[in-house]
């Protein structure tokens, strides 16, 4: 029979240690029942925050991110710690999790707003100081159907830099359409001596250009990928010049 465990009575010794022993259920059953206490004291906030790093980090359980966002943004709102959670919540290495951040640029709540923007700074298209948080919202949903299959996690968090880069776009990889792992940032597939050869010239490129191609590219592979092996047998200069242009005529069409 398991005897009924007082979580808030825990220390941090057990925390870091015996109480990571603890199977899935009952962990489980823990979070559960101190959610209804999250924000009432540090003690056991700490706890519950211990907890949930548990369950993403040694169970790999993401059912429970909708919940940690909400606290995280709820504490926020408190001005209460959130640092623990904010980093647990990246620990899950989950890109399409970061919508769960996302879905408060369009909250009523200023804090709110502030705080989605300085956890999604990273991403070009977010800007705190820009109006329109609706546009941001549109624009992240863009950013992240784009760019997924090219996501690196660099593991870079607040604990370590006031502006941490916890997902990264490889541009080469994304230039050749080629789907990398979230772990290694490394082509799923290896890039052939064709490919190789071709990304030599790619990343003496300056970031601006490699911008123009690795997102050109992707435009045209997922239109017509006839058009799209045509483009990318060209030399480097010659590709640049039809993306530039092409980007120029649908400029002045509108």
């Amino acid at each position: 029979m398991i005897k009924y465990i007082n979580t808030w009575n825990f220390s941090n010794e057990y925390l870091s240690s015996e109480y990571k022993e603890i199977g899935y259920p009952v962990l489980r059953g823990m979070f559960a029942r101190g959610l209804s206490e999250n924000g009432q004291s540090n003690d056991k906030d700490e706890i519950l925050d211990s907890i949930a790093t548990l369950l993403i980090k040694g169970h790999n359980d993401k059912t429970i991110l909708p919940i940690i966002v909400d606290m995280i943004f709820f504490r926020n709102r408190k001005g209460l710690y959130n640092h623990d959670l904010i980093w647990t919540f990246f620990q899950a290495r989950d890109p399409h999790s970061l919508m769960l951040i996302a879905n408060y640029l369009c909250s009523d709540n200023v804090n709110d707003v502030k705080l989605a923007c300085k956890l999604l700074d990273f991403v070009p298209s977010i800007d705190m100081n820009r109006r329109g948080s609706e546009n941001q919202y549109v624009a992240f949903l863009n950013w992240i159907s784009e760019n997924y299959p090219f996501l690196y996690f660099t593991g870079e968090s607040f604990q370590r830099t006031s502006k941490p880069i916890p997902y990264i776009v490889e541009l080469d990889a994304k230039y050749l359409c080629r789907r990398v792992s979230l772990y290694t940032g490394k082509p799923l597939m290896p890039y052939t001596v064709k490919e190789k050869k071709l990304l030599g010239y790619f990343n003496n490129l300056d970031e601006d250009n490699k911008m123009l191609l690795s997102t050109f590219s992707l435009r045209i592979y997922y239109e017509n990928i006839y058009l799209w092996i045509s483009w990318i047998n060209n030399s480097i200069p010659k590709q640049i010049r039809i993306a530039e242009a092409r980007l120029c005529a649908e400029t002045h069409s509108f």
